[in-house]
């Protein structure tokens, strides 16, 4: 179909109606801004005061206030627009900051709690090591003048304290396991320090016991036992505490952060506009179609002059593009986007794709039975997931099923519509894969096929180029008029081979190959000629060698196109080939529910593997063998300015802003 018309707008107004400009173009969902001073130029940047002092956002503070709280312990509408002039920046701060008063006297106890559970835990662990000793752990910590450390260390570090022993410590093994050793070891006040450096060369890892403790290991037990459970108690109850206060603030939390997240990104729009002492002006697109929505919302913001015009064509910045479908090749405007999109003054090859890649994959997906099963999976896809490329599923899976029932294919059995043709009375039909009466007719079909499309985006590449005064390219490039002559004719004498009706006659040779090549070799000097520009030759020998070597690519590029679509015709016989794999395993299995369910899996399994591979190899023909030839994705999306709310949930998102 065609590019979206759109109309370039400038607003015009005094600053303090800025933001609810820019507002107001928010909620119309149809406003792509553009930076102002880039679409004016030399001349916007002239005018702008340049001494005036860069805005602050009044809003960046206050929102930064909000998202130091746990926010994912509320539910926000984000689908829900901010009330206008709800809060004040001021308001936003304290009532944040009171919030986060009342939960951090909560929260400090609360980590208090979590840290004396956790350490509770792991003193647990490590006494249970020490069950069989009757130290008594309270007379342990009385002692002033021999200090002690308690931990594990690697078993094999044990052999080497031999060559400590004279450095006034003792180590105390009570348990091993794993590896490690569990003890305590001694040593004096003045020397503890040197044996801790000691054993910390021994992999030494030392754990703290809580000071609480007193009595051997398994009253100590005991008694952390007592304190886990207190702990957890407390823990739970100021759980509960930091809950309610979140409760009863959730509302006025989700409406404080629509707002101030809202309000802060009208004010990083602002720096889009151009600022003059006390005036502003905006500008962006909007589609022609939705041009009356617009005005509905920008009309109600006083004081501004607002002018519509033409998107301009001699500006640095290029217009937006919107892409404008049809209901059959809507869904496939995604595969245009994967590639680039056209320029404004372009083209849309959304059809010639959607005819294309429809045709393609119902000839190397060609079964009647998965074909439909495909449509059928696509349509539930795209109608209750809202799944788009559901959508295209449904398209080629009906084009497969057409295919499928001219091959006589349906779900791998390749009788099964014999008897309908018969009685039809069609003979030639269906043209079975794996018979070797058509097998050249399916391999120079689908070369014929590939040098039909080729000549079609050639003549799409010289409508375009001519459009745009290129005539270079449009007359005596390789996808031009020049170019489409000589493939023509080069396809002519091949066929004549073929059939055994040369057609290499003198007047066909030099009018239609040697003309055309010497058009393409003097392309660039001819198109300037064309075109009224001057043209200053290069040396003769790199001129002559650059465009020999060129003109020798582009036959090799039209050979080489034109061979791939041989691929076309392999996946017809691949296709069969897998399919009669699965019959031969159903025959080996015998009759009977087993060979059904071999049937019913062999079916699943291609079509999973070949519909993800045929799928790949038609868009790969798609963007390399006809975009090539006739496109350039160089356009930019027309984006409508939004504000996206950030995702607070466990499954924290990256959001967007407003752009």
């Amino acid at each position: 179909m065609s590019i979206e018309k759109l109309e370039l707008v400038s607003i015009v107004g005094e600053l303090p109606h800025l933001n609810d400009a820019i507002v107001a173009c928010l909620q119309s969902k149809t406003f792509h801004l553009e930076n102002a001073a880039k679409l004016l130029g030399s001349s916007g940047s002239e005018e702008q005061d340049g001494s005036r002092t860069p805005e602050v956002n009044p809003y960046a503070e206050p929102l930064k206030r909000l998202t130091e709280l746990d926010l994912r312990r509320i539910a926000i509408d984000v689908t829900k627009e901010p009330m206008p002039a709800e809060f004040t920046p001021e308001q936003i701060s304290a009532g944040a900051d009171r919030i986060a008063g009342d939960l951090r006297s909560v929260q400090e106890k609360l980590r208090t709690a979590r840290q004396q559970a956790a350490e509770y835990e792991s003193a647990a662990i490590h006494l249970k090591y020490l069950q069989k000793s009757d130290l008594d752990l309270g007379e342990l910590r009385k002692c002033k003048h021999i200090l002690y450390r308690f931990g594990r260390m690697p078993e094999e570090s044990v052999q080497k304290l031999d060559f400590y022993s004279d450095q006034g410590f003792i180590f105390q093994i009570y348990h091993t396991e794993s590896e490690y050793v569990w003890g305590f070891y001694f040593a004096k006040q003045e020397r503890i320090l040197a044996v801790d450096a000691i054993m910390k060369g021994l992999l030494f890892e030392q754990f703290q016991l809580p000071e609480e403790l007193s009595g051997t290991p398994q009253e100590a037990l005991q008694e952390l036992q007592i304190l886990m459970t207190e702990r957890k108690a407390e823990i739970e109850k100021l759980e509960q505490a930091e809950k309610a206060i979140y409760e009863r603030e959730a509302d006025l939390i989700g409406r404080m952060y629509r707002f101030a997240k809202y309000q802060s990104e009208v004010w990083k729009l602002r720096g889009q506009s151009v600022i003059m002492r006390d005036r502003f002006n905006l500008m962006g697109y909007i589609p022609v179609a939705e041009k009356d929505r617009f005005r509905k919302y920008i009309d109600k913001v006083p004081g501004l002059s607002v002018t519509y015009e033409a998107p301009w064509t001699d500006s640095k910045v290029q217009p937006p593009v919107r892409l404008k479908s049809g209901w059959f090749s809507r869904p496939f405007a995604m595969f245009v986007e994967m590639y680039g999109l056209p320029s404004y003054h372009g083209y849309n090859p959304t059809v010639l794709l959607a005819i294309t890649y429809t045709l393609l994959f119902g000839i190397m997906f060609g079964d009647l039975g998965q074909g439909l099963v495909l449509a059928l999976i696509g349509a539930f896809l795209h109608k209750k997931k809202g799944v788009e490329l559901g959508a295209i599923m449904a398209r080629i899976g009906v084009s497969a099923a057409i295919f499928g029932a001219l091959f006589g294919s349906v779900f791998g059995f390749e009788e099964a519509l014999d008897p309908v043709y018969e009685s039809l009375g069609i003979s030639f039909l269906p043209l079975k894969a794996m018979d070797s009466a058509n097998t050249n007719l399916i391999i120079f079909g689908a070369v014929g096929i590939g040098a039909a499309i080729i000549i079609i985006s050639i003549l799409v590449n010289i409508i375009v180029r001519l459009r745009r005064h290129n005539y270079e390219e449009a007359v005596f490039g390789n996808n031009g008029i020049a170019g489409l002559i000589f493939f023509s004719a080069m396809l002519i004498v091949i066929v004549g081979i073929l059939t055994g009706h040369s057609v290499l006659t003198k007047p066909f040779v030099i009018g239609f190959i040697v003309v055309p090549l010497l058009l393409m070799f003097f392309r660039e000097p001819l198109g300037a000629l064309l075109s009224k520009k001057h043209y200053e030759f290069p040396p003769i020998g790199d001129f002559i060698a650059s465009n020999f070597f060129e003109c020798f690519e582009f036959f090799l590029g039209y050979a080489t196109n034109t061979l791939s679509f041989i691929r076309v015709g392999g996946f017809v016989f691949s296709h069969a080939g897998l399919m009669s794999v699965v019959m031969l395993l159903s025959d080996m299995i015998g009759n009977g529910h087993t060979s059904w369910i071999t049937v019913i899996i062999g079916n699943a399994f291609v079509m999973c593997l070949e519909g993800l591979i045929v799928g790949i190899q038609v868009l790969r023909l798609e963007f390399y063998e006809i975009f090539s030839r006739c496109y350039d994705g160089d356009g930019k999306p027309f984006t409508p300015i939004s504000v996206t709310f950030d995702d607070f949930s466990d499954t924290q998102q990256d959001s967007g802003t407003a752009a």
